[in-house]
Parts: structure tokens; C-alpha cells; sequence
């Protein structure tokens, strides 16, 4: 077999290094595989490059195994270290990117013995055989529409959550022949052959780099070839293996377009613009990307109004329940309840004034006894008296004398006898006698 890639990225990446597909070749499973990494996900070349490569090393048409082999090469997505871009606003567009995953399409063959060529595909890149009469049939879209309707693709994150299953995947057992011609093309180039068939012959004798350059800027410039990175694999039966790669070199650059102010005036405007259908399906590409961006926001937005109706629909509950259980009062037992209240602070009132009047008439009391208890009676004087014994003034005087010259400091001759007087007294005559 005689093998042939070809590859151009499309003009806005500039350099070949940008490219977003990818291929693999493996030419003792007599294996190839073509992948075309979406602009809108997230790294996508490097999913496209997993998958081709892990195809190609142990190719099968089992699709439910094939979706495991996928499911591995997620785990080797995951791994590769990813270093978002230095500019704020670029790093958060990558990390919303990054949540979506990897996206590609997919499309490998096996050629078995007896000429036998398994074909298994998800996405809108196609397989051509053209045989030896130079009739041209294709898998698993035979026209645009059909291509264009193509809504199934290879993600990573909806392989980790198993939303991808058998009937995403188109398989096919082909019988070729000596001298047929199998072409395995991204979607830009499978819809350009599918528009116009008779290209196949021009394209598939493109033999270097320069005439692959010549024939993409011919119908990009045409406005018939879409504005896309373009590859392809071509294998021709022949009796000896050969590879050829036909693709830019490492300096190869396209130039950087002119960004000039566009002033509208009456000779810029053209009301009557038509557009070619490649145009259009551009137009409807880069709408169904915007469109898609925004439902995934449209349906987080909804989430999130639920959950705000749910929070307030139990608060409102919550509240509802509060006054319903609430034990209600009447209008007269709110009468009744405030008369209470009021009969009961008279009550207070009173009881109040009432103790007011009892603690004076107890302080008045209270002063009373003490002047009775610090002021003896007439009655108790006389009774003093009796006991002491009424002396005269020069008696006393005398007796004072006496007490003085004996000792007693504390008496004072002042003829007024007393019960000190007395007692001392006492004490003196008890010592005479003794």
C-alpha cells in the first residue's frame, strides 16, 4: 500500500503548529486513523492525537470496547499538565473550556485479508473509495445535508459519564479492490468533495507541499472550500508499502491579516449580499457554537432560579405556618385580658400605699419606744430615789468629802447625790468595817 497525508491548518492559526487534526498511522496493523479536534472545546488537539494513536496500536470495531479504549485515553487527557494563558480574560474563557472537555470527531479503517476494509466513524469526517472505473462512493455521508446534520461527537467528559453509546458511531465492512483508492477527510474537504465529486481527481494528485498550498487557497479564495484545517489520508493498493507526508514546514507561516477601521458610508453598503453555501455553512458552524455556549448558560441560569423559587417557596411556607399555628385572640378577650391588667395594678396601687402608711406609723412607733426606753419615768425616778435615800446638799457635801479624802478621784463635791454617790458609798463603809 501506498500512503499519502496531507495537511494544511487554515489561515487564522498561522503556523502548522496550531493545527487542530490529527491522523495515525500504523502500517503493520495495516490501521489508519483521522481526527478533527473541535475549535470550541478545550485542547482539542491533544484529545484528537489520544485517540488516533490509541486506535491505531489495537484497532477494533467492537464499539463498546472501542468506547472503553476512549475512556483510558480521557484518563491520559486528564494527565497532561495544561497551562492556561497569562491573560485574565483568555485563562477564564480556557477554564470554562476546560470544565466542557475535549472534543473531536473520529474515523478509523482496518484493511483485513481478502481486501476486507472495517470502517467505524462518529463525527462529519468521511471515507471516499474511488475505484478503478473512477466511480466515487462515500461512508458514512453520501451528501451535504446529510453531513451537516451531524450531531454526534467524541467528548471526554460525556465518555466519563457513559452519555455516549452505540448509536453515536456509523460502522461499515467494505470489499475493495486492486487499484481502488480509500480517502479518510475531515469535514471541510469531505463537504467540498460532496459538493462538487469531480475535485477528487485534482486533489488526490497533489504530490507536495506547494500544490497542496495552490489548491486550499484556490477554493478558499473561491469561497467553496470552508475556512478549516484540512487533512487527509490517502491509500492506493499497491505491491509496495511507502508513507508519504505532505504538510508545511516548520517556518511556513500564513500572513497576518489587516485589521482597518471599517467607516460605513453610501458605497460600502450593499443590501443585497448574497452568500455562497459554503459561507453559510461557515455562518451556521460558528452560530451553532454560540448557540450551544449559551443554552449549557441558559440551563445553569435555570438551576439557579429553581433553587432561589425553592428557597423562598420555604421560606413563605415556613412563615404560613408560624402565624397559622399561632393561637389567635379575640377582640373581647383582649378587653377582658387588658381589664385585668388594669384591676390588678389597682390592687398593686393600693396595696402599695397601704404598706407606705403602715411602715410610717411603724417608724413613729419604733421612735417613740426608743425615747421611752432613754427617758425613765416619774415612776421609776421616785422609785430611785427611795432606794438611794433622800439626803441634803450639806450631807451630801460631807459624805463627798469623806469619799474624796479616801481615794475616790472619780466623785465630785457638788452636793448632788446620786446613784454613783451611793454606791460608792457603800463600798467605803463595807471597808470600815472590815
Amino acid at each position: 500500500m501506498r500512503i499519502k497525508t496531507l495537511q494544511l491548518h487554515k489561515r487564522d492559526s498561522l503556523a502548522y503548529k496550531f493545527i487542530q487534526d490529527k491522523y495515525a498511522v500504523d502500517l503493520l496493523n495495516k490501521s489508519f486513523a483521522l481526527s478533527d479536534g473541535t475549535t470550541q472545546s478545550f485542547k482539542s488537539e491533544i484529545w484528537a492525537a489520544l485517540i488516533t494513536t490509541s486506535f491505531v496500536k489495537k484497532p477494533t470495531f467492537d464499539i463498546n470496547q472501542l468506547i472503553l479504549n476512549f475512556k483510558n485515553c480521557v484518563e491520559d487527557f486528564k494527565s497532561v499538565p495544561f497551562e492556561l494563558s497569562s491573560n485574565p480574560a483568555k485563562a477564564s474563557l480556557e477554564k470554562v473550556k476546560l470544565l466542557k472537555g475535549g472534543t473531536a470527531t473520529f474515523i478509523g479503517v482496518q484493511f483485513l485479508k481478502n481486501n476486507i476494509l472495517e470502517v467505524i466513524s462518529i463525527g462529519d469526517s468521511n471515507l471516499f473509495v474511488l475505484d478503478e472505473r473512477r466511480q466515487l462512493n462515500s461512508f458514512p455521508f453520501n451528501n451535504i445535508e446529510m453531513l451537516d446534520n451531524n450531531n454526534y461527537f467524541l467528548n471526554t467528559e460525556q465518555l466519563l459519564k457513559s452519555k455516549i453509546n452505540e448509536s453515536f458511531f456509523y460502522k461499515k465492512t467494505l470489499k475493495v479492490q486492486t487499484g481502488d483508492q480509500v480517502i479518510l477527510a475531515t469535514d471541510a474537504l469531505s463537504r467540498l468533495i460532496l459538493q462538487k465529486p469531480e475535485l477528487i481527481h485534482e486533489f488526490i494528485l497533489l504530490s507536495d507541499f506547494d500544490s497542496l498550498h495552490k489548491f486550499c487557497l484556490k477554493y478558499w479564495n473561491k469561497k467553496e472550500l470552508q475556512e478549516d484545517d484540512i487533512s487527509a489520508i490517502i491509500i492506493d493498493f499497491q505491491n509496495t508499502d511507502s508513507l508519504e507526508n505532505v504538510q508545511p514546514s516548520s517556518d511556513f507561516t500564513f500572513p497576518v491579516a489587516k485589521q482597518e477601521d471599517f467607516v460605513p458610508n453610501s458605497n460600502t453598503i450593499n443590501t443585497s449580499t448574497k452568500f455562497t453555501n459554503m459561507q453559510m455553512q461557515e455562518i451556521r458552524n460558528q452560530f451553532n457554537g454560540v448557540a450551544s455556549d449559551f443554552f449549557e448558560i441558559k440551563k445553569k441560569m435555570q438551576l439557579l432560579i429553581v433553587l432561589l423559587i425553592s428557597i423562598v417557596s420555604l421560606i413563605l411556607i415556613c412563615l404560613l405556618f408560624i402565624f397559622w399555628f399561632t393561637p389567635k385572640q379575640s377582640n373581647q378577650e383582649i378587653k377582658t385580658n387588658r381589664k385585668t391588667d388594669n384591676t390588678t395594678i389597682q390592687k398593686l396601687t393600693k396595696k402599695n400605699k397601704s404598706l407606705e402608711s403602715e411602715i410610717k406609723y411603724l417608724n413613729k412607733e419604733l421612735k417613740n419606744k426608743t425615747l421611752l426606753i432613754k427617758q425613765p419615768s416619774k415612776s421609776e425616778k421616785k422609785e430611785k430615789e427611795k432606794k438611794i435615800g433622800k439626803i441634803s446638799n450639806e450631807v451630801a457635801k460631807e459624805r463627798q468629802r469623806e469619799l474624796k479624802s479616801a481615794g475616790y478621784d472619780k466623785i465630785i463635791v457638788d452636793g448632788k447625790w446620786g446613784v454613783n454617790s451611793e454606791k460608792s458609798w457603800l463600798e467605803f463603809q463595807k471597808s470600815k468595817n472590815n
